[in-house]
């Protein structure tokens, strides 16, 4: 699974999480700019981005019932990342973009 091993390491060392890794599931799709909600990529990241882009997710659900998604867009040749954005219980809590 993609970028698992760091999806582990991200949670303990940034949110002192200890994640399973059998308990973390892993999509991946292509998305027009226009598919996509500003909540999860805000307008000025976007226009940095490709379109399509290929967005890949990392989903783990903790031992107090918090739902954490790193969600990813990936150059798609490279698997390079370009953008992440971090989503507690549904909320974004913080982004990095990369390009």
């Amino acid at each position: 699974m993609l970028y698992l091993n760091w999806f582990v390491w991200r949670m303990k060392k940034t949110f002192k999480i200890e994640v399973q890794e059998d308990g973390v599931s892993y999509e991946a799709y292509d998305f027009y700019h226009e598919d996509l909600d500003e909540l999860l990529i805000p307008t000025h990241h976007l226009e940095k981005l490709p379109n399509p882009l290929l967005f890949a997710t990392l989903m783990y659900v903790d031992d107090k019932g918090y739902e954490w998604i790193v969600g990813m867009v990936l150059e798609e040749e490279t698997n390079r990342k370009l953008y992440e954005v971090w989503i507690r219980n549904g909320e974004p809590i913080a982004y990095e973009l990369y390009v």
